[in-house]
């Protein structure tokens, strides 16, 4: 019987450190561990977000036969790091995957690396550590040039439900802010929206694949977890789908507390669907704001504006829904528009605020001049793209201001209680001092 390893790398070694704050499930890993062992596989999970050791330490006096790793794209040095580390270990089968190898699977085109996969066909994994190279949106290696097969979407249905033993057996752990222990549950690849910032719409090579929703019900159902985290890109999208989704909790009596993704347009034309979905245990929306001006948003192409905006964060308080606005702080930023954003979410009242540095991500077209190729900077608190109006040095004074007084606004208001504030303080600072060392 073949062993394999199913690894994530963590998301950062000394930048920002989030532990104790959003702890995200291996989902993938849990998939493919769920088709492999079907098969017959023995298959081991290493996701560094929650492993206390090494990877070095881990594999030590073990036996594999497959690794298997899936990042994002500021985790790439470190995934590539890892493979490394098995092919020297065991000379045995390598297989990168995850979303940075749908849009970016050429640079994890290295010596240790077998193969890629760059979509979510994981159900032909064991075809491909048995040997066949025909399957669909795979590279590998012959005559030692790269190969790429043609690609193919995946029906999000034709995927087994997890195996979800690596997550409960970490009741501490993978958590969102106050949420503890939230099991993510994804109804659909991809995204039917194009805005220009994002790469999820480009993801299944951008054909969105939604699943039942009768198969989704009965793996909320049959899985005991309190905290529930809905991972769609869009979850609030087709109306009588959610219908059907909140009929059917409501019908089982189903009890669990959710958190989910949803347009603000979708909010403000469906007050009845938030209110109905609150009922059954709706707790937080996370909301793409993206920017106070209709221009920019148009810019942005998200087909919204700043008036739908103000009639979700209406909403979601009317309600007592838990809004985490998001906004995007964009390269044309001066010194006013930080304040002007600030000023925003005041008078709104928004508790919740997640605040990202825009960020093209490598694959995408852009027109905009990078400043950096290093992938541990596309983690969207990093620029990677020269500033339009203010040097990088008072761009990132003017983030850092903001960051300070929204996190005071937080502690203020109790926001942010369930954390450390030392450890959180002492990881933003080291944070700021090196990105003051490094545009010195």
């Amino acid at each position: 019987m073949s062993s394999v390893l199913l690894v994530r790398p963590e998301e950062s070694r000394s930048r920002y450190d989030f532990q104790g704050v959003i702890e995200n499930e291996c989902l993938e890993l849990e998939w493919i561990r769920r088709i492999l062992e079907d098969d017959g596989y023995n298959v081991i999970v290493f996701d560094k977000q929650v492993e206390s050791m090494s990877f070095q330490e881990f594999i030590s006096g073990k036996d594999f036969d497959v690794f298997y790793g899936e990042c994002r794209c500021f985790q790439e040095s470190f995934l590539l790091e890892y493979v490394r580390a098995f092919k020297q270990r065991f000379n045995a089968l390598t297989i990168v995957g995850g979303i940075h190898a749908q849009m970016c699977g050429e640079r994890l085109f290295i010596d240790e690396t077998d193969l890629v996969l760059s979509g979510y066909n994981y159900t032909d994994l064991p075809a491909i550590i048995e040997g066949d190279r025909s399957v669909p949106n795979l590279s590998y290696r012959e005559n030692g040039e790269w190969v790429r097969n043609g690609t193919a979407p995946t029906d999000i249905n034709s995927l087994p439900w997890p195996n979800r033993e690596y997550f409960y057996v970490h009741p501490d752990r993978y958590q969102y802010l106050d949420m503890k222990h939230a099991m993510w549950i994804r109804s659909s690849f991809s995204c039917p929206y194009r805005c220009r910032f994002c790469l999820r719409n480009r993801m299944n090579q951008g054909i969105y694949s939604r699943r039942d929703v009768m198969d989704l019900v009965d793996e909320i159902e049959q899985n005991d977890n309190e905290n529930v985290y809905l991972v769609d890109d869009d979850f609030l999208y087709d109306e009588n789908y959610l219908r059907r989704f909140i009929d059917e909790i409501k019908k089982r009596n189903i009890r669990r507390k959710y958190i989910c993704y949803g347009r603000a347009d979708f909010i403000a034309e469906h007050e009845d669907i938030i209110s109905e979905f609150k009922q059954i245990g709706l707790v937080y929306l996370l909301v793409g704001l993206e920017d106070i001006r209709n221009e920019k948003l148009l810019s942005y192409n998200k087909r919204n504006t700043v008036e739908n905006n103000e009639k979700c964060i209406e909403i979601c308080q009317k309600h007592q829904v838990r809004l985490m606005a998001m906004f995007i702080l964009g390269l044309d930023f001066r010194g006013k528009d930080f304040r002007d954003l600030y000023a925003y979410i005041e008078k709104h009242h928004l508790r919740h605020v997640a605040v990202s540095i825009y960020t093209p991500e490598l694959g995408l077209d852009t027109e905009e001049e990078y400043i950096s190729d290093d992938p541990s900077d596309f983690d969207y608190l990093h620029l990677v793209c020269k500033p339009k109006y203010l040097s990088v040095r008072m761009w990132y004074l003017n983030y850092y201001i903001l960051l300070i007084r929204l996190f005071l606004k937080g502690r203020r208001e109790g926001v942010y209680d369930f954390i450390d504030y030392g450890a959180y303080i002492r990881s933003f600072i080291g944070n700021i001092f090196r990105r003051r060392k490094e545009n010195a």
